[in-house]
């Protein structure tokens, strides 16, 4: 069979399986570079492939300069389409044993600290429909640590709301599997006064959709711009408050505040609790740096040892 071919039909059986659209799209990025790379050293049929053509390829990536993730992705998904054609019968050899599977960790970055998150939520504060949906709407991304994909397909119906707090329905496209999360009164209070804007100004063209903007539902790309609006008008980095920190805040405060994994895991719809290695060190650093504020020696003991910091720089 040839390789382009053994792709498609690949695809196709993954979408069978009921896999995400966003994962169907990985492997298309993935394996069709790959297909047209084996087509300019004359590798046209799928038998032909051998170990040192993968080795020779996954080599490729490397040396384009590539993020350590962006080449994982490359090889995870490279060596399940290899996998998936030895079990075919399209090849005699499970060729993905040809490469290791990548080891990466999430990429490690600064949280917003709590005085930025102040002049954030400040730039929020308005009267008007759309200061009153970015606050719902960045309360509710801290306060539940739903992902971007998951937060535009919320409806309003999916949203059960009484004065102590709520909860809302999610469906999550990345797992393909439904659980609830759950607003505490801050989050729950902000989330009720947009939605009695929204009723004020209902337009046809939101039909259910729980966050809109003035055209229609909005859209990932969408929940990007307003974020990055309101940090602009509080004069803070834009880039900083990319939908997923939001997702990364309320694991590490969870922790932070003595929660446990086994229910974080449950919230935030992560598969393993491995998953949530990252925010654990995270969390268990931040301790680690406030117990050194208050217990670390020099600073304790610098006025006994003469060492007191000279503030004027002189």
């Amino acid at each position: 069979m040839k390789l382009v071919d053994a792709v498609e039909e690949f695809i196709v059986a993954k979408q069978a399986d009921g896999r995400a659209p966003r994962t169907i799209e990985d492997y298309r990025r993935v394996l069709l570079p790959f297909a047209s790379w084996c087509k300019e050293r004359d590798i046209a049929d799928i038998a032909s492939l051998n170990r040192n053509h993968i080795r020779n390829y996954v080599a490729h990536l490397r040396q384009k300069g590539w993020a350590e993730g962006t080449v994982a992705i490359h090889v995870r998904n490279l060596r399940t389409f290899l996998r998936w054609c030895h079990l075919e019968g399209l090849h005699p050899e499970n060729l993905a044993l040809a490469v290791k599977a990548p080891k990466t960790r999430p990429r490690e970055e600064a949280l917003p600290t709590p005085e930025e998150l102040a002049l954030f939520f400040h730039a929020c504060k308005g009267e008007d429909f759309l200061s009153r949906r970015d606050l719902a709407l960045a309360l509710t991304l801290l306060d539940t640590g739903l992902r971007v994909g998951e937060l535009v397909l919320l409806t309003v119906d999916a949203v059960n709301l009484d004065g102590r707090g709520g909860h809302v329905k999610v469906y999550a496209p990345k797992t393909r599997s439904w659980r609830y999360v759950f607003l505490g009164s801050v989050a729950t209070a902000a989330l009720q006064a947009y939605l009695a804007e929204r009723m004020k100004k209902r337009r046809p063209c939101w039909g259910e959709a729980l966050f809109v903007g003035l055209r229609g539902p909005l859209t990932e790309q969408g929940v990007y711009k307003a974020l990055r609006r309101r940090a602009e008008e509080a004069g803070l980095p834009p880039e900083k408050f990319h939908p997923h920190i939001w997702r990364k805040m309320f694991a590490t405060f969870w922790l932070e505040g003595g929660g446990d994994t086994v229910r974080l895991k449950r919230i935030g719809g992560w598969k393993t609790e491995a998953m949530l290695e990252i925010y654990v060190v995270t969390a268990e650093r931040r301790d680690l740096a406030e117990a050194h504020r208050r217990f670390g020696p020099v600073d304790r003991l610098a006025e006994a040892l003469g060492l007191e910091l000279d503030r004027d720089g002189d």
